[in-house]
């Protein structure tokens, strides 16, 4: 996030998680590369958007949703009160008294009434640094960013009532209607107070929020367009921020079939991150093993991260992407459901289900699943895991080959989903402060057991050693009795 302004962090959000595809990515792309070429044109648009950084900016969007601005009948009484007070006023040298109780009751009924119209005038008083922001961006045109840009033009237009409206709401209209200048900042601080007691005797802010009302709803979708162009353009200038702070980025490459191939992926939130790269087939998945903390989880985030990046952002950390559009879903970091009265295994079967379900779609997924039903026990967590990923992976008459990256202590799996799955697996080492990583992903299955040697190192008493040291050489015993030339499969124990 290197936004300028509170529009522009929204419309980050939003982007962000417009999955499976941002919008118009095309003319998004465009717009960010004209700023990351041109020096001037960003900043310019930088002092454009640098006066919607009010904490209030975040509910303008409410303003345009249909029925959200809300117009009771007796909120007529504002301009009648305001004109009211104005006309006393003036006859104020001929009937004093009739100025002091028409000022005393508009003091009573802004008391009154704060309540009411506090939260709306707030929201309408961000309408003028907007319409105004949004007049400044209007240099920005060209064919390829007016999926983007266009509402900058006649929206703006429409919206310039609301802009005088909204001045009159501001704690001080001079502010927003003019440049930032010596004048207005000499005077600001001595209108703002001015302002507040015109508003307290003549009910300014009320009747700007009548008017106000009107307006936008009239011209609530002309708002929203302005607004989401102006927070898009504040979200191509922190992407191109992004990328001029970063050697590690490139623009991914869709393609409609063929395998998916990432090249030196890392994880945006890692600090010299190990970089790691895989070639996904369609309609083939990849089971990743290794023990805890080897990288295998953060190995999943990192290619669902990537893909959402690319796909919302036309931006990936690595050194080549080149896959379809997926809808990526994942079942990570699963958890009891105290509130719903769900164990873990529960929610992680509901979780699975819907998965399997989402699988039926016509759009390729790639699904990433992390120590499937590590809540049951050892001979039905392979059994359904085994289910669950063939279900996965495999591709029906209606729907596209999928591709699934689960990671796993169960070695079984790998033996029971050869031609299916692909295997993987993320070493390790006791070295002399413990176990030792690289975090390099390598072709095949995790072979090395350090659960035991890691107890030694630790401290572990030795008659708890030598427990597991003879329970591990009657399953190792187990294993060879059971093994092909007996007539069965042998049973690997893939746990550390």
């Amino acid at each position: 996030d290197h936004s300028e302004s509170t529009l522009g962090q929204q419309a980050l959000y939003h982007r962000l998680r417009s999955a499976p595809v941002g919008d118009h990515l095309e003319a998004f792309e465009s717009l960010v590369a004209r700023f990351t070429a041109d020096d001037a044109l960003r900043e310019r648009a930088q002092l454009a958007l640098a006066c919607l950084q009010d904490p209030q900016g975040y509910d303008v969007w409410w303003l345009g949703k249909p029925g959200a601005v809300e117009q009771p009948a007796w909120f007529r009484v504002f301009p009648l009160l305001t004109t009211a007070a104005l006309l006393s006023l003036a006859i104020a040298p001929f009937w004093p008294i009739a100025a002091f109780v028409m000022l005393f009751v508009n003091m009573g009924v802004r008391y009154a009434t704060h309540r009411h119209i506090v939260a709306m005038a707030q929201a309408i008083r961000q309408g003028a640094p907007l319409v105004k922001t949004a007049a400044a961006l209007a240099f920005l045109r060209g064919e390829e960013i007016e999926p983007v840009v266009g509402a900058l033009g006649a929206d703006v237009c429409r919206l310039k009532r609301f802009r005088f409206i909204s001045g009159w709401v501001n704690s001080n209209p001079f502010m927003v209607s003019l440049d930032s200048n010596q004048f207005a900042i000499m005077f600001g601080d001595f209108v703002s107070v001015v302002l507040d007691y015109l508003n307290i005797l003549f009910l300014l802010d009320g009747t700007a929020v009548y008017f106000g009302a009107r307006d936008i709803n009239v011209n609530a979708g002309s708002l929203l367009r302005a607004v989401a162009a102006i927070g898009e353009v504040d979200c191509a200038l922190s992407l191109a921020s992004y990328r001029a702070s970063r050697q590690d980025w490139t623009r991914p490459e869709f393609q409609v079939s063929g395998p998916a191939i990432f090249t030196d992926l890392c994880h945006p939130l890692l600090v010299d991150a190990v970089p790691n790269s895989i070639t996904l087939g369609p309609g083939r998945g990849v089971l990743v093993t290794g023990s805890n903390m080897s990288g295998k989880t953060t190995f999943l985030r990192t290619v669902g991260v990537n893909a959402l990046l690319a796909q919302t952002v036309n931006t990936c950390l690595a050194r080549e992407y080149k896959a379809p559009v997926f809808v990526v879903r994942s079942c990570i970091g699963r958890s009891d459901d105290l509130l719903a009265g769900k164990s873990y295994y529960i929610v992680e079967v509901e979780a699975l289900l819907g998965l399997v379900r989402l699988s039926e779609s016509p759009s390729p997924h790639l699904f990433l699943l992390d120590e499937l039903f590590r809540g049951t026990n050892a001979i039905e967590r392979i059994a359904a895991g085994q289910a669950v990923l063939q279900e996965l992976v495999e591709a029906g008459d209606t729907r596209p080959p999928h591709v699934v990256i689960a990671a796993t202590h169960d070695g079984e799996l790998v033996d029971l989903l050869p031609t299916l799955y692909d295997s993987y697996h993320f070493g390790d080492a006791i070295g002399a402060d413990g176990l030792v990583f690289d975090h390099r992903l390598q072709s095949g299955r995790a072979t090395t057991r350090t659960a035991i040697a890691l107890l030694r190192q630790s401290g572990a008493p030795a008659r708890l050693l030598r427990r597991a040291e003879t329970v591990a050489a009657r399953l190792d015993r187990e294993l060879i009795d059971a093994g092909p030339e007996n007539g069965r499969e042998p049973r690997r124990h893939g746990r550390d």
